[in-house]
């Protein structure tokens, strides 16, 4: 038969695998496939009623007898829990995706890779891995609170928000209680049955032992520990995986430090007794953050200081000198005036201008006359400048003057003075 007589209706043509390119209860358009697991795919999407991004979890139709039980109650759990480290859920229902019914979930859709995407680089910083898992323990301690465990804490269930904080570059939120149940309740699956990822199993999980709140604190500790050394504690298959956390600790490396060590050993305590809650490992690693943080600012002030500290150090010194060298230069009619004006401070002052007048190449300073000597001077000049006004008056300086002046008349003075008295003034008359 040729091709030819083939009806065209008998090809055609295949639809889009999935609902990429759908709309979802006609509001969440589908755009593209986030990923993939065992119980359901995430789908980025856009919400057509806000005009926001969102993530989709659509979980499969073929999960068995106890699905329904499971979705529902995982969308009543999301819908109850409001933290910053936990992801959040915006709406929830049921929609017909190629002719089946499926349960899906829109939540905050995480614009960053999960943990185990950031794993696969290299390790984690220490002082990132402390303040992540710090996020992190106190979420579980928030759900925990309300009895509720989430038995599946692992790198992919950890996805990294921008933080946009500046010195932080990220922030951890907690995803995926698709298999978390209430403390207290009837289990959801047969006993002896395994939940949760192997290597990440608690020692009561890989015995099908009573699960409670300090199975996620074992998980989480192994979450960061392979942050921090970027290989899982205990690898190979899940059997491997299994038997391995009965038979033998895990490996701490003595490079983390003393502090991690003693954390994440208590965190991986065999005996579930020995772990601390979520409350007291959240309290614990934010210690380490902090110090960790106060560590890294504290260097550049440590390396800074000695740089800076000979600066006021070699100022102090060249402040003094330069009063010094100035008076050093200073002419001796400054000298002089500075001891007529403050003559207490003289003493003080002439030692140590002398040495530096001496070393100057102006002339020496003349020592000064002592007071007595000064007094006879004075005296003396005194009496010469009484003498000089006299002969002035007693002989005028012109000639032509009047010569019939009438000398003048003294008083007469009996005894030897007046006799004096009168040779006296017969000598000066003209």
């Amino acid at each position: 038969m040729s091709h030819e007589n083939i009806p065209t209706q008998q090809l055609p043509i295949s639809p889009p695998l999935g609902p990429v390119g759908g709309l979802l209860v006609e509001r969440f358009a589908i755009e593209s496939l986030i990923g993939t697991g065992g119980m359901a795919s995430v789908y980025r999407a856009t919400d057509t009623a806000l005009g926001r991004t969102v993530a989709v979890k659509l979980f499969k139709a073929d999960g068995g007898a106890s699905e329904p039980e499971r979705q529902s109650g995982e969308i009543a759990l999301l819908a109850s829990l409001n933290h910053f480290a936990l992801v959040t859920l915006f709406d929830a229902g049921t929609a017909t995706v190629d002719g089946v019914p499926r349960t899906f979930i829109v939540m905050e859709l995480v614009d960053g890779p999960d943990l185990r995407t950031r794993i696969g680089e290299g390790p984690v910083a220490s002082v990132d891995v402390a303040g992540m898992g710090a996020d992190l323990a106190e979420a579980l301690h928030y759900v925990h609170e309300r009895g509720i465990i989430h038995r599946d804490v692992k790198p992919a269930n950890v996805l990294l928000a921008p933080s946009g904080f500046p010195g932080r570059g990220m922030h951890a939120k907690l995803a995926d209680f698709g298999i978390a149940r209430l403390l207290d309740e009837t289990r959801l699956t047969a006993t002896g049955s395994l939940i949760g990822t192997a290597s990440y199993l608690s020692p009561e999980q890989a015995l099908g032992g009573a699960i409670g709140a300090p199975t996620d604190v074992y998980s989480l500790g192994l979450v960061l520990l392979e942050c921090l050394t970027g290989a899982r504690a205990y690898p190979g298959t899940a059997v491997e995986s299994a038997m391995a956390r009965l038979q033998r600790q895990p490996e701490i490396p003595s490079t983390l430090g003393r502090d991690w060590s003693e954390v994440l050993a208590a965190m991986t305590a065999r005996d579930s007794a020995d772990r601390p809650t979520a409350a007291e490992a959240s309290l614990l690693l934010r210690a380490l953050a902090t110090s960790a943080t106060a560590a890294v600012t504290v260097t550049a002030p440590t390396m800074l200081l000695p740089d800076s500290t000979p600066a006021p150090t070699l100022l102090l010194p060249d402040v003094p000198p330069a009063p010094t060298l100035l008076l050093a230069a200073t002419d001796a009619a400054p000298t002089e005036i500075l001891k007529a004006d403050a003559p207490a401070s003289t003493p003080a002052s002439t030692p140590a201008s002398t040495p530096a007048a001496s070393a100057s190449a102006g002339p020496p300073i003349k020592p000064r006359r002592p007071a007595s000597r000064r007094l006879l001077v004075f005296l003396a000049t005194g009496f010469a400048l009484i003498a000089i006004a006299a002969l002035v008056i007693l002989n005028p300086a012109d000639p032509a003057a009047d010569n019939t002046v009438v000398p003048p008349s003294y008083p007469a003075v009996d005894g030897t003075l007046g006799t004096h008295l009168q040779e006296l003034q017969e000598s000066v008359n003209p």
